[in-house]
C-alpha cells in the first residue's frame, strides 16, 4: 500500500474502530457499531480502488491525464520550442521547424480527446490553449519566411538592405512580448501536472 493522506487516514480509521471494538469486548459489553465500523473500515482499504474507479477518481483517471501530459511535452516540446521563445530575440530571424511546434499544437488541442480528467488541469490546458493560439497568430500575422524559406523573420528579404522600417521593429516588441507573457503559463501548467500526477 502506497504511503499517502487517503491510506493513513484509512488505516488510523481502522485502527480506532478496531480499539473502539476491543474496549468494548474487554469491559464484557460488546455492541453491533463497534464490530460493523471495524468491518466498514476494514472493507474500505480493499475496496477504496474501485470506489474511486466508479466515481472517476482512481487509477484510470491518473492514467489517462499521465498519457496525455507526455503526449503535450512532445506535441509543445521544451527543446527547441520553448526555449525559443523564452530566449529569442524576434527582430532577428530564426529557424522555422522550431516554431512549427506551436502551430501543431493549436491545430490539434482543441478537441475532446486532449481533454484532462483532472478539471484543474483542464482548466490550465484550456487557458494554455487560448494563449497558445493568441501567440500562433501574431506569428502568423508578424513574420514571414526568410532566405531559402527555412526560417522565418518579421524582416522580409524585400527590405533588408536598408534601415529597418517601423512596422518591423514594431512586430519584433509584439512578438518577444507576447512570448514572454506565454512562458510563465506554460511552465506552470508543467508544474501543476508534474504536481497532480505524480502525487
Amino acid at each position: 500500500m502506497r504511503l499517502s493522506l487517503e491510506n493513513v487516514v484509512l488505516v488510523l480509521t481502522l485502527l480506532l474502530t478496531e480499539a473502539w471494538f476491543l474496549n468494548g469486548y474487554f469491559s464484557n459489553q460488546p455492541e453491533f457499531e463497534p464490530a460493523i465500523a471495524f468491518l466498514v473500515a476494514f472493507a474500505t482499504i480493499f475496496a477504496k480502488d474501485k470506489i474511486k474507479e466508479k466515481l472517476g477518481l482512481g487509477n484510470n483517471t491518473t492514467s489517462h491525464d499521465l498519457q496525455l501530459f507526455e503526449e503535450f511535452q512532445r506535441a509543445l516540446p521544451i527543446e527547441p520550442t520553448i526555449r525559443l521563445l523564452k530566449e529569442a530575440d524576434f527582430g532577428d530571424s530564426f529557424p522555422k521547424s522550431h516554431i512549427q511546434p506551436l502551430f501543431y499544437f493549436v491545430e490539434t488541442w482543441d478537441s475532446v480527446d486532449k481533454e484532462f480528467l483532472n478539471k484543474k488541469l483542464e482548466k490550465k490546458r484550456k487557458s494554455l490553449y487560448a494563449k497558445a493560439k493568441e501567440l500562433a497568430g501574431e506569428f502568423a500575422k508578424h513574420t514571414v519566411p526568410v532566405g531559402a524559406g527555412d526560417f522565418a523573420s518579421v524582416f522580409p528579404d524585400n527590405l533588408r538592405g536598408g534601415q529597418r522600417p517601423e512596422h518591423v521593429v514594431s512586430s519584433a516588441k509584439v512578438l518577444n512580448e507576447k512570448s514572454t507573457k506565454f512562458i510563465p503559463m506554460y511552465e506552470s501548467f508543467i508544474r501543476a501536472c508534474k504536481a497532480v500526477l505524480n502525487s
